[in-house]
């Protein structure tokens, strides 16, 4: 008997290791990419020990580590859309603020438009009488310009833009370019498009400009211009203008000087900037109405009491009259505006040429209409006539040029 239960016990025991050991024993069997697979996927291993079940700690990931800190820099770092939208150079910056002058399509030079101004430092002396001047701007549009300043001795011109006003502008530096460590570019145009040249400036000197007058601290350059380049900006590491490119003459002792191209530095730029007449800015954006300020139960704004004829208003189809017919101006392109003044204000803002939304009021219903801005009328074939709602532009010569005249 006692054999027998021995026997029994001993089957027992047997029989339970077996069913103990074969999940280990089909695991092994398992070709190594499934058990791999499954030790990827699965979750970590619960494992019987005293009735209680234990969570073992899945296999350490060889390299996960690393792994894991490479999605940490891959989170910090710009991603391939971000880097697609990466800021540009300088100087692609810089080009978006230089414009070619051109007369009948054909170049006569380049030149720096103001930031936050519109209008355009250039040479005087590429264009010949000042008369049918146009400007390609950096996006190939192009605009008709007037003279309107120029200093013959530095050989500088301001253009004044008659429509629009270009946003992409250049400011002036502060730095001296006549540095051993500078990395100074100009720029040159062909087939229409602005790039990017190296220049170097060898030293300041005395040259002699337009009307024989002594140039005192002009650039001197040490690379080779084109004549077509004149008028151009040239700019430091930070796309910041330290001089335009103009032409003069340098002086030979007892011989006849020699014409050359050369750098008018911002304290020539800063002078010939102050002496800007306050006529010679852009013509100011004319919307055609007279107006008075309204208040009714449900907005506040500016009643049209007159349309001028011809006017952008009036092409607009704006209705002027009595309270009953006439619209009430709300908005000017989403700016509220409740006087006269404010409204001069809001149409200023916006420059000739443009379209601009008109939030009106009329009989109990909302509408927009947009008006195509143009320039005032002659002022003397104006004075009989009742005053506009806006009032005439300030005689200002803008203050966008603070940059160069500090």
């Amino acid at each position: 008997m006692k054999r027998w239960r021995r026997s029994l016990a001993f089957a027992l025991a047997l029989s339970v290791a077996g069913a103990l050991a074969s999940p280990a024993a089909r695991a092994q069997d398992a070709p190594d990419d499934e058990a791999q697979e499954a030790e990827d996927e699965a979750p970590p291993p619960v494992q019987q020990q005293k009735g209680r079940r234990k969570v073992i700690p899945a296999r350490a990931d060889v390299g996960g580590k690393d792994r894991r800190a490479t999605a940490a820099d891959a989170k910090g770092a710009p991603s391939e859309k971000d880097r697609g939208k990466a800021e540009p150079p300088v100087e692609e910056r810089a080009a978006r603020g230089v414009a070619i002058i051109e007369r009948g399509g054909q170049v006569l030079g380049l030149g720096a438009v103001l930031a936050g101004d519109g209008r355009i430092l250039t040479a005087l002396s590429p264009l010949g009488a000042g008369n049918d001047l146009t400007a390609r701007l950096a996006d190939g549009t192009t605009v008709r310009v007037k003279l309107g300043h120029h200093d013959r001795a530095w050989d500088l011109a301001l253009l004044v833009p008659q429509t629009g006003k270009w946003a992409d502008g250049l400011t002036a530096s502060s730095r001296d370019p006549v540095r051993p460590d500078a990395q100074i570019r100009s720029f040159s145009a062909a087939r229409g498009k602005v790039a990017a040249v190296p220049l170097v400036l060898r030293s300041h000197r005395t040259l002699i400009g337009g009307d024989d007058r002594q140039l005192e601290e002009a650039i001197e350059l040490g690379s080779r211009i084109s004549p077509l380049d004149l008028g151009a900006p040239i700019i430091d590491e930070d796309g910041r203008v330290v001089a335009i490119l103009g032409r003069g003459c340098a002086p030979n002792e007892g011989k006849p000087c020699t014409p050359v191209a050369f750098g008018a530095p911002i304290s020539a730029i800063r002078g010939f900037l102050r002496t800007v007449p306050p006529t010679a800015v852009q013509p100011a954006a004319w919307l055609g109405i007279q107006g008075v300020s309204e208040a009714s139960q449900v907005a506040k704004g500016v009643r049209v009491t007159v349309v001028h004829p011809e006017s952008p208003a009036d092409e607009a189809r704006l209705k002027g009259g009595d309270r009953a017919g006439s619209d009430m101006i709300l908005a000017v392109d989403g700016v509220p505006v409740t006087t006269p003044e404010a409204l001069a204000d809001a149409i200023r803002t916006h420059a000739v040429g443009e379209k601009v939304p008109l939030t009106l009021l009329s009989g109990g219903k909302y509408r927009q209409v947009t008006v195509l801005l143009r320039a005032a009328p002659d002022p003397k074939a104006a004075a009989t006539k009742k005053p506009e709602a806006e009032p005439p532009p300030p005689s200002s010569s803008g203050k966008a040029t603070e940059e160069y005249r500090k």
